[in-house]
């Protein structure tokens, strides 16, 4: 990985090659689209939309020329100055070759090219550029292709999946591997028959793409659909650079959401917990009630004696943590949004900790520790976030906190995963957003482990299904499935230790956990349609 030029840098940086847009939008929706443009740490040389105009019939591929769309300002090409933004109109059925000579005709070397409605993150160019720049592997074959990966949003803002570009080696991309990501396009292969061009892929998200947002399939992908068929490209991956720590900024406000569903038997604890904590930054606590049928909300009612600022909000339309989570940010008030779990409790200085972190850090996770609440079951420590060493580190929902703004820019919670697996997607979507995401192993949660086995090892089974789940949404990241020779290993070891189902309650709670979890991945490789055991 880098070592150098880790932080975007913008203009600053000549050594990039620039890169121009071309917007391919037949519905008319690129408002979102020129915002994120314009906003870029690495700016476009131009912006093109090419839209269809509804009086317009046959007019050709050259189309009309507009001005600038969506009010913005500045369309001057001085040094620092936004990028001009260009509008070409034309016929419907002229839009795949206008969006050609539009990349033709970009004042730079290579051409991103989006579809209506598109967002692209703020460092998307900078990327891109830098995969032009360090991602060919042979200086016989310059870079003539780079595909990135697109963030699906539901029309709520809530994620709704992703896609990433298939990893190095294969064949080349396909239009539907163009129309499922966004890719930029060296303008001079849209003019040649043949030669050889590297086709660099970035396991990234940079591009934001809303359910239902406009774009013509077949005009999104025309200009790389011609590079493609005309050039033979060979595959390159690109591994980005570390993001540059935050901004040392201290959280304005804490906004502390609370999932509970049915946990009036532990959640007073929690909430004397966050009652007595340390420290100067001013917080709120939001008790997301997700259903519950016991006296979970007169517990918390209760609670407002100790904590003034407290709020209970409903999410009691559909079962889940992830609902319920998401529930808590849309209703937060606060730039900085942690999340705890009712039947654990809080450490004194949990919230000082979080705060301190999150001065460094888009997402933070921290400490777990069993001894209080659990002292039986000391092998059940859960592993610290930085003695995690399969793929990307991951914050653990029982203690993680993210600014608002990274929460809304990924998608909150992921809502599909069910009982196990979010808290892993959350933290590796956002680092492959650009997020960076830190150890607080100081912002202390005493946390419950489950005591009955058959809690246990419902939670183990989910666990074991959501393997499998995160396997096939990461697995292009470069999430790898165990060694089968580990998978074999471990299967002989549920079959030769049977008997310690009756040996003693300690084999036995192990057998359990070991096997629930086991037959999880089973479980969800068929649901899943993936080998995951």
């Amino acid at each position: 990985m880098d070592d150098v030029d880790a932080t975007p840098a913008g203009n600053t940086d000549d050594a990039l090659p620039p890169v121009a847009v071309v917007v391919a939008d037949p519905g008319g929706d690129v408002e979102r689209t020129v915002r994120s443009l314009l906003a870029q740490t690495m700016r476009p040389v131009s912006v093109t939309v090419v839209t269809v105009d509804t009086a317009t019939t046959g007019s050709g591929p050259a189309g009309r020329d507009g001005s600038r769309p969506c009010g913005a300002a500045g369309a001057t090409d001085d040094v620092g100055a936004a990028p001009p933004v260009r509008v070409v109109r034309c016929a419907r059925e002229d839009l795949g070759p206008a969006c050609v000579d539009a990349a033709r005709n970009a004042r730079a070397p290579y051409v991103l090219v989006l579809r209506g409605g598109d967002e692209a993150l703020p460092h998307c160019l900078w990327h891109l550029s830098r995969a032009v720049r360090d991602g060919g592997g042979d200086p016989a074959a310059p870079v003539g292709l780079v595909q990135c990966g697109t963030l699906r949003l539901r029309d709520d803002g809530l994620v709704d999946g992703f896609t990433l570009p298939v990893p190095a080696g294969g064949p080349p991309p396909s239009p539907a591997d163009l129309l499922d990501g966004a890719y930029a396009v060296r303008r001079d292969l849209l003019d040649t028959d043949g030669g050889t061009a590297a086709w660099v892929t970035v396991s990234m998200l940079l591009v934001r793409r809303r359910a239902g947002a406009a774009g013509d399939p077949a005009v999104a992908r025309a200009p790389g659909t011609r590079a493609a068929r005309g050039t033979r490209l060979v595959r390159y991956g690109y591994r980005p650079p570390v993001p540059a720590p935050r901004d040392g900024r201290t959280p304005r406000l804490i906004s502390v959401v609370v999932p509970v569903r049915d946990g009036a038997r532990t959640l007073a604890a929690q909430l004397t917990a966050l009652s007595r904590q340390t420290g100067s930054v001013p917080y709120e606590v939001l008790v997301v009630d997700n259903g519950s049928t016991d006296t979970t909300r007169e517990v918390a009612e209760r609670a407002r004696a100790e904590l003034t600022d407290l709020r209970i909000v409903d999410a009691s339309d559909r079962p889940g943590e992830s609902r319920a989570r998401n529930r808590g940010i849309a209703a937060s008030r606060g730039d900085f949004v942690v999340f705890c779990d009712a039947d654990d409790v809080a450490g004194p200085g949990w919230l000082a900790a979080m705060a301190e972190a999150a001065k460094e850090a888009d997402l933070v996770g921290g400490g777990l520790d069993t001894s209080v609440l659990s002292p039986d079951h000391a092998d059940e420590q859960p592993l610290p976030m930085d003695a995690q060493s399969d793929f990307l580190p991951f914050a653990r929902g029982a203690n993680c906190g993210a600014w608002a703004d990274v929460l809304n820019t990924v998608g909150g919670w992921d809502e599909r995963y069910r009982g196990g697996g979010e808290d892993m997607d959350l933290s590796w979507r956002a680092q492959l957003c650009g997020y960076l995401v830190r150890y607080a192993g100081d912002a202390t949660m005493h946390y419950r482990l489950r005591g009955e086995l058959t809690a246990l090892a419902r939670q183990k089974w989910n666990y074991g299904r959501s393997g499998a789940q995160l396997y096939a949404a990461y697995r292009r990241a470069g999430f790898e499935r165990r060694d089968s020779r580990v998978v074999v290993l471990n299967w002989c070891w549920l079959v030769l230790h049977v008997p310690d189902l009756v040996r003693s309650p300690v084999l036995r709670r192990r057998y359990v956990r070991y096997g629930a979890r086991l037959a999880g991945f089973a479980a969800g490789s068929a649901r899943r349609g993936v080998r995951y055991f």
